[in-house]
Formats: C-alpha cells, sequence, structure tokens
C-alpha cells in the first residue's frame, strides 16, 4: 500500500494541520500522497495537485480529513472502485471517522505494519418511479429519508416490504437506513442501534401522528416501497445520505434494497462498535453539561 488519496475537508482543517500532519507520518515511512491543488500549494507538494477524481483514481486508500458528512459524500464517489476507506475525525462525533485527530501517526503506522481490518459496509439502492418510470436512481450508505417539503402538512406514507403492507404512517416523514446509518439520523428518531456489519434494513417513521411509533426491521434481502398518498398535494422530498435531495409528489413510489456494492471501511483500532458508541455518546453529554454550568 503505498499510494494515499487524502480528501480534506477544508472548513474543519482551514490551514491544512492535520493533513500535513498525515502527509509528514506518510512520507517519512515511505507513502506516496495525493492532495488537492489548494492542499499541495498550501504545503509546497510540487506535482502532488489532483482533483477529486484524480486523487480517487490510483490510490491504494482513500485517507478523509472532516466529519461523517465528508466521509458519507466521499464513499459515495469511491464505492464503485472498491477502494478501502479510512476516515480521521475533525467533526464533533463521527460514528464513520474513527480515528481521532490525535490519533494519527498511530494509524498510518497500523497502514504501514498491516495492523488493520477491511470491514465491508452494506449499502442501499433507491429507486423513484414516477407515472410508471424510473426518474431517479442512487446507492445511499447510511439512509434514504422521505421527508415534507416547506409546507408544515402532515405526510401520509403508506409502506409496504416485498409487497406486503405494513402501515400508513402519518407525520413528518419516514427514515429507511441501513446498519450503519442506525447511530445517524435513524437513532434521534428513536430507531434501534444494530452492528454495522450485519445486512437489515431499517424502517423509522419520523414524529409519526399516531398513539404508537415503532421502527421495523427488516432482512437484507426484503424491498421496502414507500408511496406518498394521494391526498397530499404538496411535493414532498427524497434525501439520500443527507446530499441530494429529489422531490416527489403523490403516488410516486421509492423502493429501497439492498445495494449490490458495499464501501470498504479500514479498521485500525480495536475499540469495539459499542465503546466508540459509548465515547461518542458520553463526550457530547458531557460538552452539554459544560455548556450549561458556563
Amino acid at each position: 500500500m503505498e499510494i494515499f488519496g487524502i480528501i480534506t475537508n477544508k472548513e474543519k482543517d482551514e490551514d491544512y494541520i492535520y493533513t500535513k500532519k498525515l502527509i509528514d507520518s506518510i512520507h517519512s515511512r515511505g507513502g506516496k500522497v495525493k492532495v488537492s491543488p489548494d492542499a499541495a500549494l498550501k504545503l509546497g507538494l510540487t506535482g502532488n495537485g489532483f482533483d477529486e477524481h484524480g486523487i480517487i483514481e490510483g490510490s491504494d486508500i482513500i485517507i478523509c480529513l472532516g466529519g461523517d458528512g465528508t466521509f458519507l459524500k466521499v464513499a459515495r464517489k469511491v464505492y464503485l472502485r472498491n477502494i478501502p476507506m479510512l476516515g480521521i475525525n475533525l467533526g464533533s462525533l463521527g460514528f464513520l471517522t474513527e480515528v481521532d485527530r490525535n490519533e494519527i501517526e498511530a494509524a498510518v503506522d497500523c497502514l504501514f505494519e498491516g495492523k488493520y481490518l477491511i470491514e465491508e459496509r452494506m449499502m442501499l439502492e433507491v429507486s423513484i418511479k414516477s407515472e410508471g418510470r424510473v426518474v431517479a436512481k442512487e446507492a445511499a450508505l447510511n439512509d434514504v429519508v422521505i421527508s415534507r417539503g416547506s409546507v408544515p402538512r402532515i405526510l401520509n406514507i403508506r409502506t409496504y416490504i416485498n409487497d406486503t403492507f405494513i402501515d400508513n404512517f402519518p407525520g413528518d416523514g419516514l427514515i429507511v437506513s441501513s446498519p450503519t446509518g442506525s447511530t445517524g439520523y435513524t437513532l434521534s428518531a428513536g430507531g434501534p442501534i444494530v452492528e454495522p456489519d450485519v445486512e437489515l434494513i431499517i424502517v423509522t417513521p419520523i414524529c409519526p401522528h399516531m398513539l404508537y411509533s415503532r421502527s421495523f426491521v427488516a432482512t437484507g434481502d426484503r424491498v421496502v416501497k414507500a408511496i406518498v398518498d394521494e391526498s397530499y398535494k404538496q411535493k414532498a422530498i427524497v434525501s439520500v445520505d443527507g446530499e441530494l435531495g429529489y422531490e416527489i409528489k403523490a403516488e410516486d413510489i421509492i423502493e429501497i434494497r439492498k445495494s449490490p456494492h458495499t464501501v470498504k471501511f479500514v479498521k485500525v483500532n480495536e475499540r469495539s462498535h459499542y465503546q466508540i458508541l459509548r465515547n461518542k455518546i458520553y463526550y457530547r453529554g458531557e460538552n452539554l453539561r459544560k455548556n450549561e454550568i458556563q
């Protein structure tokens, strides 16, 4: 493993302090890097400036510096090339970016010494059908969210699993999540936390206007179908990993299934999923308490 493609969220590392630390660690061990033209200019790396496509193409591993949003955005561009990804967390929580900014050198040591695992994460495939034809098709690592638009009216979503009617959910919308996404939006909507390397599909209503609110968990070979009720006169929104958004109307069909593709996560820490989860949630809780005291 010699060529490392490095993609940095400049808002999280404005002066490329952590990017430089990462590059210096790789160079000191004989590795090569590919970075953006801006980072190359700032850090004096002549001939190493590439656009995002150029960084990804030909790299043995992609390293993202930023938060989970950065990781998700890059993962959507990397997964078809089967390139492993490692995330360095410069954000607040970082469920996907497991390496802390203070662990960069130790993580690089693990990469060069072969002390890492490749964990394949299930993705979702979403198709949007309108008037009998497919108008959009995307892949998601975290989740697909169907939500009401700017008009604050109850959105009724008829939901099926393998064409079996489950329920008509009135409320703010519906989240269909992968196991990786169970610690994302699904978590805040009251959904279950599941181990990220299993193959499940989680369906969670958002603020349902009903007396009960429960998630549904289906095996990875199921197909979830959601249809906006015909009585809804406004536009609704389908968002993919919080990045891409598509307007839909009543009676449009959203089908979500397991994707044939996966995202390859590089795991350099021996911490379990539940240990990471406890640490992340506790860390956020402690920060909130500190803010209250101040």
